[in-house]
């Protein structure tokens, strides 16, 4: 009853806002899941999100999505059906109807009617030194020496469709086993971006060990998944992929100025 109510709520609208010569409109409430493992981030609807445990309210028979890969090509649409949940995936589990199946590049599947990637990304060389320099340049503000840090992913998008590209870049060392650090192994994902008539580094993941760490820090490998309009505002969301010792967590941040927030997120493992 309350997925019910709460599904009619974000439908129809605040009745107190509403005038006969302007209605409101109904919101869009987009869902949002994992192509691979079927999981459920949450939805995007208007400015707001809704965790998964709400979003399924929405999870509709018929209901279409639009299958995207990772550089944000569109691929196919499809239908889902809900299946058992993994015992081992925190979020609702979703997949392709038995009609249906989805190309192999598919990373993100998205219900939504407007186009969730009107800007895709251009990846860089990563022996690039300008960002090799910036990469080890935060991590010595954060007490971690690597003067030539290995970068595993440099991408080059506008988010924010203002015209003025921001950089994506991950980079992690890690010399330890697999649930071990040892002092100076990190994993970090870093947002570079002009602020003013400066260029800001900004985390939007980060494991770092200046000291370290035995038998309780599975070192988790951050990358971007992907980055797309998941709300319909314009701006691109950008979706992260954390690997660590029998464990993954896919999350989805917002990005507003030189301001970063985690809005929805799965975990699969332990």
């Amino acid at each position: 009853m309350y997925r019910y109510l709460l599904a009619l709520s974000w439908l129809v609208g605040s009745g107190a806002a509403s005038h006969a010569a302007d209605p409101i409109k109904p919101t869009v409430v987009a869902p949002i899941v994992d192509a691979k493992s079927g999981q459920l981030y949450g939805a995007a609807s208007g400015a707001g999100w809704l965790p998964a445990r709400d979003a399924e309210a929405f999870m509709k028979k018929g209901l279409v999505f639009r299958a995207y890969a990772n550089d944000g090509s569109f691929l196919k649409k499809a239908t889902l059906s809900k299946v058992r949940t993994s015992e081992v995936c925190a979020n609702p589990t979703y997949r392709p109807d038995n009609k249906a199946s989805l190309p192999p590049r598919s990373a993100t599947l998205v219900s939504a009617p407007w186009d969730a990637a009107p800007r895709r990304p251009s990846a860089l060389d990563r022996n690039s030194r300008v960002y090799r320099e910036a990469v080890s340049g935060w991590l010595r503000d954060q007490g971690i020496n690597d003067p030539k840090p290995a970068l595993s992913q440099l991408w080059r998008i506008d988010l924010e469709g203002d015209g003025r590209d921001e950089v994506l870049v991950a980079a992690s060392r890690h010399r330890g086993s697999a649930t071990s650090t040892v002092a100076g192994d990190y994993s970090v994902l870093l947002m570079r971006k002009l602020a003013g008539d400066k260029v800001a580094t900004i985390p939007i993941e980060s494991n770092i060990y200046p000291e370290a760490c035995i038998a309780e820090c599975a070192l988790a490998v951050h990358k971007v998944f992907g980055a797309l309009d998941l709300n319909g505002d314009g701006r691109l969301e950008i979706i992260t992929k954390s690997s660590a010792y029998e464990s993954t967590t896919q999350a989805v941040h917002a990005v507003d100025g030189t301001h970063v927030a985690k809005r929805l997120e799965w975990v699969c493992g332990s």
